[in-house]
């Protein structure tokens, strides 16, 4: 008969063990999906040289009161980035307040100047920034990722150069649909007339390409690049056309967009940076 009271204050013991499993299972569920909806807006960098020069990488930018690093290259962009108030600031180095023993008490320490400032960022939705290097700080030309389908195969003309697409899905070019992407505005955007998409009608499938450019004033055609692309259901193929400086030509740089990945705490998304040494 004792092993009646014995079960059951067993069982009462263990209740608050089976809520606190509960509530960590909820919170950590949570965390999560509040880690995916951060990875999966703001703005994702990328690196586009035409004529030269680089960006440091990684770089740090501030995320409420830490420092978070990202690694910045060409072809796939870097993991998403949130402006405060429109502006993003890049530093080179961890910007971050290194504190010694006498520090306690003292005032905040002031931050090193940005090696770069990005100013009128998007503040919602989803875009890729391409960062241009030039003479001075890069530049910085927004995409809105909502414009271009998560497939498919894109080209945005940036250069001076009015284009030229010819497509052909049996390769010979007998059944090719010709296309003309005009030169690109700043005050006008990212528009149907300077850019061009293909989306495909399956996963896997190649089609020929052959895309030619015109010298400004000039309707002779001269051919930029020949090729075949294939068509994928999980990721973009952006592929912007930009003013090569150092030989006054168009140039064709392709950039990665892949599907945003779920940030976790062994990787994915952005890192924050280590305060001290």
């Amino acid at each position: 008969m004792k092993i009646l009271p014995i079960l059951l204050m067993a069982s009462v013991l263990a209740m608050p063990l089976c809520a606190q499993s509960r509530s960590a299972r909820a919170a950590g569920g949570a965390a999560a999906a509040g880690e995916q909806a951060e990875a999966r807006t703001g703005i994702r960098f990328v690196v586009c040289a035409p004529s030269g020069g680089t960006v440091p990488s990684p770089l740090y930018y501030q995320d409420g009161k830490e420092f978070r690093k990202i690694n910045v290259g060409s072809r796939v962009p870097s993991a998403r980035v949130r402006p405060i108030n429109g502006v993003i600031r890049f530093w080179d180095k961890d910007p971050s307040p290194k504190e010694d023993a006498g520090d306690k008490g003292a005032k905040a320490k002031k931050l090193p100047p940005p090696y770069l400032v990005v100013e009128d960022a998007p503040g919602s939705g989803r875009h890729v920034g391409i960062l241009v290097p030039g003479t001075g700080k890069p530049r910085t030309i927004f995409v809105n990722e909502g414009n271009f389908p998560r497939k498919g195969v894109h080209v945005i003309n940036f250069s001076s150069y009015p284009l030229q697409m010819a497509v052909s899905k049996s390769g010979d070019f007998k059944d090719k649909e010709v296309s003309t992407i005009g030169v690109f505005h700043s005050s006008e955007g990212v528009t149907d007339k300077n850019s061009w998409s293909f989306k495909g009608e399956k996963n896997g499938e190649k089609v020929s390409f052959l895309l030619s450019y015109a010298e400004p004033g000039s309707k002779e055609l001269k051919r930029l690049k020949a090729s075949t692309f294939v068509v994928s259901d999980r990721q973009s193929q952006i592929t912007i056309v930009v003013k090569d400086t150092t030989r006054n030509a168009p140039k064709f740089m392709p950039i990665q967009l892949p599907a945003d990945k779920k940030s976790s705490p062994s990787g994915g998304g952005a890192a924050p940076a280590r305060k001290g040494r």
